[in-house]
């Protein structure tokens, strides 16, 4: 059996619903070919950003955002990603 890196990862136990696990099995196959540790670290990785923007916004003084308001900024991040993405590509073709 190989061995792992050393500190590349940990395991330790979590305790779940049936419903939940369920759940989680079926999302690591869909999106990462069975690896439940590749969903839950990037679950891990989503709460963080979440952690960093409540702090960010606290900060700035504002009340939390509703569920509707935190949708809208995201949608907003997401077109502005799609939009930078294009105008990388459309770059990279002018120079070649």
């Amino acid at each position: 059996m190989k061995k792992r890196r050393a500190g590349a990862t940990e395991t330790f136990g979590i305790s779940l619903d049936p419903e939940t696990k369920q759940f989680l099995r079926e999302e690591a196959d869909r999106k990462y070919q069975g690896n439940v540790s590749a969903l839950i670290t990037e679950l891990a990785k989503e709460a963080k950003r979440q952690a960093a923007f409540e702090r960010a916004w606290k900060w700035y003084g504002g009340p939390e955002p509703t569920p509707e308001e935190s949708a809208a900024i995201r949608a907003e991040w997401a077109e502005g990603w799609t939009l930078a993405s294009k105008a990388k590509k459309s770059r990279r073709k002018k120079a070649a």
